[in-house]
């Protein structure tokens, strides 16, 4: 296996940024040869969001598999490899059972077999108020660090899938966690972590590992928890956060430390705890890119902290007002926007040489490219896919909307307010795949993605020169 790199994603945040890198993954951005093994931290038990993240990333792994032959992986699309840690270490239990539990703070600490007038009791009861005891840690902590911190010790201890790391975890390997800080689960369980990490006793591989971790600051609001009943108060937010980077500033030990967060423009999300049906947020993908960035940087002599800018400040970005640093972020989805185009097309295009010389046929697009078709679009609302996802990222009151929608007969003017591309309409791209046809790797997924990754890239090149 390549160098490894092991993305801790903890709470929502850290799962909903995992699906940005995903897509960006999906859409070719280039992990500089390390295998992306996910490992999701949330006590939240039964939640959508973690399942679907679950399933979008068996879609990729399985894309990359049919797509990879005799070590050989596709250029471009998928490129880089996926690997779950339970499929390296089959002893590993599931991170969701290990750190979900349904019952409460108060019956986790055991406070029932506590005498009224101990005086463990009295310190229980002074550090914890009635509803932190009351409290389901089904749902997770509810922007309680303070709970967040105690279950979570106890959680890592011994745990399989942290054994599991510290096995697997070898020379040139790398870690990289995703939390927010103002929450419960993000911010008790990044401290916690890389303590545990940096405190490995037997191995200093794993104790000296290059680390770096993106810490997301307060970018969202909820509705007013009164009328949902909820325990979580985003006005606390910003509290919470100032709190956390005080603590943060003499306690964290990542080498590089990125921070991204969203000042003017916060969108609000329905107050529901047990659902969080969040749609994709620019500040999650900016996160997102700071795995990217880390795995394309050196080991610094001494800790380093960046962040990230737009150009301006405005509702809906496109290249021009996010800024020319975002070129290859637009590239990378305008390839993936035009990829889901020619699967939408190419079935239909029977005179398409490919179609005979290279098997590319209606059978082939119902039953080889069928992940690749889910992946990109999907009949199911609920389904988390490439399409859904750039089109929640391009609504929001933050959004981020560089790509126009495709015309097939003006495809030049696909990047919203900026360069014209030379591919006048969808034709350039088809005889761009015949030309690079005479590549035969004897894998026809690869051969796909290759031919069609490379004829959109003779195009879009030319947003990043």
């Amino acid at each position: 296996m390549n160098k490894k790199v092991f993305v801790f994603c903890i709470g929502g945040t850290g799962e909903r940024v995992m699906k940005s890198i995903t897509m960006l993954m999906a859409a070719g951005m280039s992990t500089n040869g390390y295998t992306v093994i996910p490992i999701i931290i949330d006590p939240h038990l039964d939640l959508n969001e973690k399942k679907n993240l679950q399933t979008l990333i068996d879609k990729y792994i399985e894309i990359h598999k049919q797509a990879t032959e005799d070590g050989k992986r596709p250029v471009g699309f998928f490129n880089s490899e996926m690997a779950l840690i339970k499929t390296l270490d089959t002893q590993t239990n599931n991170t969701n059972k290990e750190t979900g539990e349904d019952r409460s703070f108060g019956e986790f600490l055991n406070i029932g077999n506590l005498d009224t007038t101990s005086i463990n009791n009295y310190l229980i009861q002074t550090l914890f108020s009635k509803d932190n005891l009351n409290s389901r840690l089904s749902v997770g902590f509810r922007g309680n660090p303070n709970i967040g911190t105690v279950v979570l010790q106890e959680k890592l201890q011994g745990a399989s899938w942290f054994e599991s790391f510290k096995s697997l975890c070898g020379a040139g390997d790398r870690v990289f966690i995703i939390s927010s800080i103002f929450g419960g689960t993000g911010a008790s369980g990044y401290p916690l972590l890389e303590r545990k990490i940096r405190s490995t006793v037997n191995s200093q591989t794993v104790s000296g590992v290059f680390m770096g971790a993106v810490t997301v600051l307060p970018y969202y609001g909820l509705t007013d928890p009164k009328k949902s009943n909820s325990k979580i108060d985003s006005a606390n937010f910003m509290t919470k956060a100032k709190a956390a980077l005080a603590y943060y500033e003499n306690t964290v030990q990542a080498d590089l430390l990125y921070y991204v967060g969203e000042t003017t423009l916060q969108t609000f999300h329905e107050n529901n705890e047990k659902v969080q049906n969040d749609a994709a947020n620019f500040t999650e993908l900016v996160a997102a890119t700071a795995l990217f960035d880390f795995l394309n940087r050196a080991k610094p002599k001494n800790r380093q902290y960046l962040t990230r800018a737009i150009e301006n400040d405005v509702e809906s970005l496109d290249l021009a007002s996010a800024g020319n640093g975002y070129a290859p972020l637009v590239k990378s989805i305008a390839d993936m926007c035009i990829l889901d185009y020619l699967m939408k097309i190419l079935p239909k295009e029977n005179f398409f040489p490919l179609k005979q010389t290279r098997g590319f046929n209606e059978e082939f697009y119902k039953g080889s490219l069928a992940k690749l078709s889910d992946f990109l679009s999907s009949s199911n609302p609920d389904d988390s896919t490439f399409n859904k996802w750039y089109k929640e990222l391009s609504s929001k009151k933050r959004a981020f909307a560089p790509i126009a929608d495709i015309n097939p007969k003006e495809m030049a003017k696909i990047i919203k307010n900026s360069i014209e591309l030379d591919a006048k309409d969808d034709s350039y791209y088809l005889l761009e795949m015949i030309n690079y046809s005479s590549d035969d790797s004897g894998n026809k997924v690869r051969n796909f993605l290759e031919y069609a990754y490379k004829a959109i890239d003779h195009f879009t090149q030319k947003i990043i020169k």
